[in-house]
């Protein structure tokens, strides 16, 4: 009678198969695992002695990918911003038009025609100021949930477009200058009417944010972080500009406000006398005005162009970057297919041979060890 030789023994040959077949499983597992996922470990633990680098890498990645994520919402605002600019712009340019066309003696019926423009252009000016882009009103800066024009369905009835008239009304009276001047301070920052009961009124037909000065309007400009310590201004605030000095009385130091103004004035001219020299001197005024909005609104369309221009071309950066980064980590993390299909079956075929071997141990006797 024979006997058979213990195999699961402390110690011996069945042993060390045993730790064998254990490494392999566990390898074939990692190995099955790679080929599922594509990358060498789901842990930074599991990349060995490039964990370090894989670490440095991914804060870089996700660092750039906010930068593209604040640049591309800069570009759609930059082009909502652009084009409403234009739009405006045409505005200004319809008005210094309908101006030539009051040169001389006109009869009321040409100016009728004009007044009417103004005050269609005002309401499509409030409509074009409350422009909204991907994150809220593109002209009011930092207070973007807020309208810059809170009711800019009508401004050619507002509290400043009636006393804007009022003045006007008083052309042949005070003169032109006087005229100009007086619409010019109601319009501005700060802008108000006293009643005949004495009553002060504010005259802004702006957000309480938008109702400053010029240069603090510019402040409150929107920004953008496009890179590491890269902040960019973005946009356009409707009340920006620069703010006149006291000897300054024929412009709010706005655009925006200015062209405002002018179409109120023009609107206001209805019962007006084109023959009157006065007339014409505010024709004139007026003509001037809007020449400086012109190129004012040009030098902003221009900026803010050139602004799109540097975020396109740090876009095109920060993708180079991006992809690069990438790729580096890719390198680290990912795994070769074909490389991971060839030491799996390398694996499984010593797995094969362990447990053939496994087996032949358990047949075997003691008589085969003599």
């Amino acid at each position: 009678m024979s006997t058979s030789v213990g195999l699961y023994g402390a110690s011996g040959t069945a042993y060390v198969l045993q730790q064998a077949v254990s490494t392999l499983t566990d390898k074939q597992t990692a190995l099955v695992a790679q080929a599922t996922t594509g990358v060498t470990s789901d842990t930074y633990a599991g990349l060995g002695d490039q964990r370090g680098q894989a670490l440095s890498l991914q804060p870089q990645i996700t660092a750039i990918s906010t930068w593209q994520t604040s640049v591309s919402g800069a570009q759609t605002n930059l082009s909502v911003t652009q084009s409403a600019l234009t739009q405006i712009s045409s505005l200004n340019t319809t008005l210094q038009t309908d101006l030539l066309s009051l040169n001389g003696t006109y009869g009321q019926e040409t100016l009728a025609t004009v007044v009417e423009s103004a005050k269609t252009a005002l309401s499509e000016l409030g409509d074009y100021l409350n422009t909204k882009g991907s994150s809220g009103y593109v002209f009011s800066g930092t207070d973007v949930n807020n309208a810059p024009v809170p009711d800019a369905s009508n401004l050619a009835t507002s509290t400043l477009a009636t006393v804007t008239s009022d003045a006007v009304s008083q052309l042949d009276t005070l003169g032109a200058s006087s005229v100009f001047q007086t619409a010019t301070s109601y319009a501005a920052s700060g802008g108000t009417y006293t009643t005949t009961d004495n009553i002060t009124v504010g005259l802004s037909v702006f957000s309480s944010a938008l109702s400053t000065d010029p240069s603090a309007a510019e402040g409150l400009e929107t920004k953008a972080v496009v890179g590491q310590g890269a902040v960019v201004n973005v946009g356009m605030v409707a009340t920006e500009g620069t703010t006149p000095t006291s000897s300054q009385t024929t412009t709010t130091g706005s655009p925006i406000r200015d062209l405002m103004r002018n179409l109120m004035i023009v609107a206001s001219l209805g019962n007006a006398d084109t023959s009157s020299s006065n007339f014409s001197d505010l024709v004139d005024q007026l003509k001037a005005s809007t020449s400086t909005v012109g190129t004012e609104l040009s030098n902003q369309v221009s900026s803010l162009a050139l602004t799109q221009n540097s975020l396109t071309a740090q876009s095109t950066n920060l993708s180079t970057m991006s992809t690069m980064l990438t790729s580096q980590l890719s390198d680290i993390k990912d795994v070769d297919i074909a490389a991971v299909s060839v030491q799996t079956g390398n694996v499984q075929d010593q797995l094969l041979a362990s447990y053939t071997l496994i087996s032949d141990l358990k047949g075997m006797t003691l008589a085969d060890y003599i």
